[in-house]
């Protein structure tokens, strides 16, 4: 897996989210930040609508939607807990499928 070193275009600035995204979900499964934290830092309506005029992928708009979800659930409930891992798993596989397809481009030789 290569990891690109600078923001050739907006899909590295995606790929960077998705990985803030995921640490996000993983820390409230962890129980080491609030709800309300994580609302703060990307689950909110606000941050949808900025990546939306961003034009960022509508799979990361989705999945902050997605988390936009937890906000009506109850912290212990095995609902929560379920929605967070289904959150995180789908979150690795966004940010696999983008390392895999900068990794191709890479070696296509698309990107030098």
């Amino acid at each position: 897996m290569v990891i690109p070193k600078s923001f050739e275009d907006g899909y590295d600035f995606e790929t960077m989210l998705l990985t803030s995204i995921l640490g996000t979900f993983v820390a409230l499964k962890e129980d080491l930040i609030s709800y309300r934290q994580a609302e703060s830092y990307w689950l909110s309506d606000l941050t949808a609508e900025i990546f939306e005029e961003l034009k960022l992928s509508q799979e990361i708009i989705s999945l902050i939607q997605q988390g936009m979800e937890l906000k009506e659930m109850d912290v212990d409930s095995d609902e929560f807990q379920n929605k967070v891992d289904s959150l995180i798993a789908s979150s690795k596989e966004l940010i696999s499928r983008h390392y895999t397809e900068y990794d191709s481009e890479i070696h296509t030789g698309i990107i030098n």
